[in-house]
């Protein structure tokens, strides 16, 4: 296989650097891949982002699991119900905004958590959790800066490095088919180390009981993200229309209010009178 064209940055890098150095990540590709107009107010015009609830709720659930781990590989050695209880606590007064029903489906969630690492314990079954919230930045070929961070790093029992993110949407059917978050991250690591072969990904499925979405890498397959992202930046570059691409999800995009084709996409289409087509 041929030399990689990428670099190991082992910290942030200004971005106030060569202008043709293109910032991307898994979101801004796939935000490009979706809607161009969507790209351009929230990346370029930098308009401001609405505040959804699943978003507060999936935060939420991150940094509870963010600082049980965080805390794990400090040395805490307390009760696993005990110092999630705490990191529960903890995450309660970093999001104000969270309501009481969010709360009440967080704490159920977290109890299958519990019982899932129990069984792991019982049965020997349990990965080992070298990283969480694992930043990067990516040097492809001074062109791109491919940066991100991974929610959680561990060891499997079986020797493989697997590389995870988690998900708390209601439903799986979508995510069996796109795995560029994976890729990327599984990309990430095999950049980082050259003696990795293979390497397991997967999307941890909150509201279902944690069940794994995994997929496993070869090298060569991973490594072949360098040229996806470089062609994604060329894409950008030499976007001159920035069209939107409509369809019932512009509901839920945050910059609806001053997308007219989302509007019409959602609303319908206004005459003269500015009245609203049935």
């Amino acid at each position: 296989m041929k030399e990689s064209l990428a670099t190991v940055l082992e910290e942030k890098p200004p971005k106030d650097g060569d202008s043709n150095f293109e910032w991307l990540s898994v979101s801004k590709v796939k935000t490009f891949k979706d809607c161009p107009a969507k790209f351009r107010y929230t990346y370029i015009e930098k308009l401001p982002r609405k505040t959804w609830d699943f978003h507060i709720f999936g935060s939420f659930l991150h940094r509870v699991l963010e600082l049980f781990h965080e805390r794990r590989l400090e040395g805490n050695e307390e009760l696993d119900h005990i110092l999630i209880s705490k990191c529960f606590k903890d995450s309660v007064k970093e999001f104000p905004k969270i309501n009481m029903d969010q709360i009440s489906d967080s704490k159920k969630i977290i109890s299958q958590y519990l019982e899932k690492l129990a069984v792991e314990r019982r049965d020997g079954t349990a990965s080992e959790v070298v990283a969480v919230e694992d930043s990067f930045y990516i040097d492809i070929d001074g062109k791109v800066l491919l940066n991100g961070f991974i929610d959680l790093v561990k060891k499997d029992p079986d020797g493989l490095l697997h590389v995870a993110d988690y998900k708390t949407s209601k439903s799986k059917k979508y995510l069996k088919k796109d795995f560029l978050q994976l890729k990327t991250y599984a990309y990430v690591k095999c950049l980082e180390d050259p003696s990795i072969e293979r390497i397991r990904a997967s999307y941890i499925m909150l509201r279902f009981g944690f069940e794994e979405i995994a997929k496993e890498f070869t090298r060569d397959e991973v490594m072949s993200m360098e040229k996806y992202f470089l062609e994604y930046a060329n894409s950008i570059q030499a976007e001159k229309l920035w069209r939107p691409n409509t369809g019932p999800l512009c509901r839920f995009c945050d910059h609806l209010d001053v997308c007219e084709s989302g509007q019409e996409a959602i609303y319908g289409k206004n005459d003269q009178f500015g009245a609203v087509s049935w």
